[in-house]
């Protein structure tokens, strides 16, 4: 696995959080960028959609993402922490963000929808 996803915890705010480690041996960084690793967006949305769907269960799949602001570069070692929170007026909706350390790196919203094919075990 490229990457190191902790069990989704539910806070008492109603947020979903889990810590999320990338070693920086990982080939995600091996070719963005030579001599200037940084983590790619699509990476950090891959990580996300992992998250939201742990944290939902397998009957749901990632129907979109909107409003995607990347804020800071992440670098390999950088201790990553993605939080989620339902949009109470939007069902099926979920406003996250990543963080760096103290820093926000990612924010965005993603839309889950019912799965309608068989779930295989090994596929979010």
């Amino acid at each position: 696995m490229w990457h190191t996803l902790d069990t989704v915890r539910k806070l008492d705010t109603g947020e979903w959080c889990t810590d999320v480690q990338v070693p920086a041996e990982s080939s995600w960084f091996s070719g963005h960028f030579p001599g200037d690793p940084i983590l790619p967006a699509i990476a950090q949305l891959g990580m996300t959609c992992e998250a939201v769907c742990q944290a939902m269960g397998a009957g749901f799949k990632v129907a979109g993402f909107s409003r995607i602001k990347f804020k800071k570069i992440v670098r390999p070692g950088d201790c990553l922490k993605i939080t989620v929170l339902p949009k109470k007026d939007l069902p099926g909706r979920y406003a996250f963000r990543i963080s760096a350390g103290d820093d926000i790196a990612c924010t965005g919203t993603i839309a889950l929808e019912r799965r309608s094919d068989p779930v295989d075990p090994g596929r979010v």
